[in-house]
């Protein structure tokens, strides 16, 4: 059973005040009581306690029933996401019962979320300027709405009664920070905001020089973005999108407050949800996926921006399995290139007594047996020839026989037929065709890979 408690939630609230509010007093039922097994508190759309149910209890008010359970961290519920399954916010019905097993989720949620976020007038202004818009939208949040900014930002701070600002404040572009929040009582709070890219550690290094130059308490950093950092960053603390959708929520008034302000930080953090959502597909659940995300399901996306980021996205996801699950030599990458995803892995080895690169790059269908040459780095045709020169002679390089079970190509046709193809200013491939290579090829083909490289 799913119990909606924003009201009486709060993210200050200890293990018991988050029990006492998802077990009592709700409206339930004789059979339901008898076979429900778990109760979760839910609040901002997600689980803030997850209990197995012992007992019921009835309340003062006829009809209004409690329980007395224990945690259930059998579940791994606490702090998941259950949007999909809980009430929406001000539903006249804060319970749900799922008696016979969870529902399955949409068949194709790629088109159903893109379908949501195109009808959303904001998310068609968002598309063409991502980064710029939050961090515009959630200024003019901070001015417009001082009292609900205050319950979704504040506590990301900390106090400081000896704050030089008198003014409750925000800026915009501060030392290229994008947005600084200043309160007369408390230290500044800078967000760095991020939708599909993360920032280097190079670059928030630099803005933690810069603020620490700045007099008063030392500001406190957030890091927002839809995808947390591969590490932990010193002095930054992570804020996703979809927890800012959640804090945004839970200040939400309960009345039917309908003024333009509220209204439209209501759609925000619909849309906010909604990107979340659709950035929540680019994960990889299982390694029987296709490595590349459907292009008819991304079709329905308006925005191509948006649609390239998720494919880069996409190549990241994938990446970084590549990364865990293959050999421990060698480097990955993932990038877009001629507006396609492309996932690949390298290592160093020594041929002819020469330093190179070689391993496979993935990309639109086609399995590439690479090398990078870089003592014979160059433009020109003489390069190129040189560098062909190198590959012929050492054909064991571009050999596909290990692979072909692995890649199960539908022609096993090494292409070009005469030759190597060539990406100046160093890199020569030879490919085959592999449409719809699962995640698990990649990883198999590369281990595949660096033991024929180092037979």
């Amino acid at each position: 059973m799913i119990f909606v408690i924003n009201r009486e939630w709060s993210p200050e609230a200890n293990a018991r005040a988050t029990y006492d509010a998802t077990r009592m007093y709700w409206r339930v039922g004789a059979d339901t009581r008898q076979r429900a097994v778990y109760a979760l508190g839910v609040a901002g759309g997600v689980v803030r306690g997850a209990y197995r149910i012992q007992s019921w209890h009835s309340g003062d008010e006829e009809g209004r029933w409690g329980f007395d359970g224990v945690p259930a961290p059998e579940l791994g519920a606490v702090e998941t996401s259950v949007e999909r399954l809980a009430p929406p916010r001000g539903a006249a019905n804060p319970v749900r019962r799922y008696l016979d097993g969870i529902p399955p989720s949409d068949e194709k949620p790629v088109q159903t979320i893109a379908r949501e976020l195109n009808v959303e007038p904001l998310a068609r202004i968002m598309y063409g300027q991502r980064e710029l818009f939050h961090s515009n939208f959630l200024a003019w949040f901070f001015d417009a709405l001082p009292k609900l900014a205050d319950a979704v930002f504040r506590d990301l701070t900390n106090d400081d009664a000896t704050s030089l600002t008198t003014v409750r404040r925000v800026e915009r572009e501060r030392e290229n920070l994008d947005l600084v929040l200043h309160w007369p009582d408390a230290a500044p709070l800078v967000i760095e905001n991020k939708v599909f890219s993360l920032p280097e550690r190079v670059q928030l290094d630099e803005y933690r020089g810069k603020t620490a130059r700045w007099k008063g308490s030392p500001a406190q950093h957030i890091l927002l973005s839809m995808s947390p950092p591969h590490e932990p960053v010193e002095g930054w603390t992570y804020l996703s999108y979809q927890e800012l959708a959640e804090r945004i929520d839970l200040a939400l008034p309960d009345n039917d407050d309908s003024s333009y302000e509220v209204e439209t930080v209501r759609r925000y953090s619909r849309v906010v949800r909604l990107l979340s959502a659709l950035l929540d597909t680019t994960v990889v659940h299982s390694m029987e996926e296709s490595a590349w995300l459907d292009s008819s399901q991304l079709a329905e996306i308006d925005s191509t921006q948006t649609r390239t980021a998720l494919r880069k996205l996409r190549a990241r996801r994938v990446q970084a399995v590549v990364a865990a699950e293959g050999p421990a030599v060698g480097w990955t990458e993932a990038a877009i290139s001629h507006g396609q995803p492309l996932v690949g892995w390298r290592r160093q080895v020594r041929v002819g007594g020469v330093e190179i690169q070689a391993g496979w790059q993935y990309q639109e269908g086609q399995f590439r047996l690479c090398v990078v040459l870089p003592h014979l780095e160059g433009r020109s045709g003489e390069d190129r020839d040189a560098r062909e020169e190198f590959a012929t002679l050492h054909p064991e390089l571009f050999d596909f026989a290990p692979l072909c079970e692995v890649l199960a190509s539908p022609d096993g046709q090494v292409m070009p037929r005469d030759g190597f193809g060539h990406f100046a200013p160093s890199f020569v491939y030879r490919y085959v065709k592999a449409p719809d290579q699962t995640v698990e090829q990649l990883v198999a083909a590369t281990h595949a890979i660096n033991a024929a490289l180092e037979a």
